[in-house]
């Protein structure tokens, strides 16, 4: 929980932020899963604009990259889930 109340983690989890950075984050990530990583020049100016620098963007990149990794390695091996489930809501 990293300092965020419970409104602002729900919000994360639904892709937004009340923070405008925090929230152009996610935004550039929605962006990355759902075009498979073919951002647009526009999508990539607006987290820069946002503030997040270079080496910021990359790391966005790699956390996306890596959950993406391990979530396939995890179908593809069936490892048993050893944690709480998170319960998925419908996208709208």
């Amino acid at each position: 929980k990293a300092g965020l109340d419970n409104d602002e983690i729900l919000a994360n989890r639904q892709g937004t932020s009340s923070e405008a950075k925090a929230a152009a984050a996610l935004t550039f990530v929605q962006a990355l899963v759902v075009n498979a990583g073919q951002v647009t020049k526009s999508e990539f100016d607006a987290v820069r604009a946002a503030g997040h620098s270079d080496g910021e963007i990359v790391e966005i990149i790699s956390h996306v990259a890596l959950n993406i990794f391990t979530n396939l390695l995890a179908k593809e091996t069936q490892v048993e889930i050893d944690f709480p489930v998170v319960e998925l809501k419908k996208a709208a």
